[in-house]
């Protein structure tokens, strides 16, 4: 995604709010984009709001899939695909995200947790689950499987975010990349322009564009950005406590994102230790890294992803035989 922040003069005010209206068209129930049934899933009531979800396999334990910020269940049909037919693969709109209602605010990672599990509930999806998060998702998962360790068989996380970024010198720092101008009698526009991959599943570039495109996933991505700090503290409360006696695999990005030069270079070897330091949150913790990776992982090496989640459905299956 790309982020700008401009001020506005008074001048190009009407020419703003037929941006606003056109844009907020696209989001709205009346819409062919939300009406017509040409998404796989379902869209389900959890009290305040529907949240959509698409499960493809029916075998056991089912795997559970949490994207990034600005991320929906879209790019993860690959994935799905790769897996149905030896375990059930769920992948689901964050609120506000794809098909799925916006949801109430906050949206802190305690809020998404709890509304996962609602879903699941309101879905007759049971337990236990392996829960797979990229990136922001990462802290979505934990959080689930720290509040609800009975209902977590284990955990999959894909370049996935650490509570503890935000107290390094690397990533505080970071900052929403923006412009900004001055004017007299003006007022602030946050503007965010989608991006689709290059590698994005090609039968969904054109509609995933357009869902990324409506109100409601500009302002939650806002949302979600703006209170990630927040979720970061709630992740490290909610997780201190001892190591998860469940498997947890760690996936990281073989490949540069950060600018080549010493801030980039500094948080990228900030990033490697903080990657290295989720390998200690489990006493079974496996840890590999996706070498022709960049930060989405499971579009660049989709492959790479379906072996390892299955590899951990295999293992989490042969223990639970074992306690019998």
């Amino acid at each position: 995604m790309i982020i700008d922040e401009a001020k506005i003069p008074d001048a190009a005010r009407l020419k703003c709010l037929f941006l606003l209206v056109f844009v907020a068209l696209l989001s709205t129930p009346d819409t062919p984009l939300a009406k017509d049934r040409v998404y796989p899933g379902k869209l389900v009531n959890i009290g305040t709001h529907r949240l959509y979800i698409n499960c493809m396999g029916n075998q056991s334990p089912v795997v559970i899939i949490d994207s990034g910020i600005g991320g929906s269940s879209l790019e993860w049909l690959n994935i799905q695909n790769n897996l149905a037919k030896n375990v059930k693969v769920c992948s689901y709109d964050r609120a506000g995200y794809g098909w799925s209602d916006p949801g109430p605010l906050p949206r802190t990672t305690a809020r998404i947790a709890n509304e996962l599990r609602q879903l699941l509930t309101a879905s007759n999806i049971s337990g236990p689950y392996i829960l797979v998060g990229h990136s922001f998702g990462g802290y979505n998962i934990r959080y689930f499987a720290s509040k609800y360790p009975e209902l977590t068989a284990g955990l999959i996380l894909i370049d996935s975010s650490h509570p503890e970024q935000f107290n390094t010198d690397e990533f505080k720092s970071v900052v929403k990349t923006h412009t900004e101008t001055q004017y007299e009698n003006s007022y602030t526009v946050r503007i965010i322009h989608p991006i689709i991959a290059h590698n994005y599943p090609a039968e969904n570039k054109q509609i995933a564009f357009r869902l990324m495109a409506t109100m409601k996933s500009r302002n939650t991505m806002f949302h979600e950005m703006d209170y990630m700090e927040i979720s970061a503290r709630q992740v490290a409360r909610q997780t201190n406590h001892p190591p998860y006696i469940f498997p947890v695999t760690i996936l990281t990005r073989g490949e540069r994102v950060w600018d080549n030069d010493k801030l980039g270079e500094s948080r990228e070897q900030q990033w490697r230790r903080l990657q290295n330091d989720l390998e200690n949150i489990s006493v079974q913790s496996r840890h590999f890294i996706a070498e022709k990776s960049g930060h989405i992982i499971h579009l660049d090496q989709p492959e790479f992803v379906s072996n390892n989640i299955m590899s951990a459905v295999t293992k989490i299956r042969s223990q639970s035989y074992e306690q019998y």
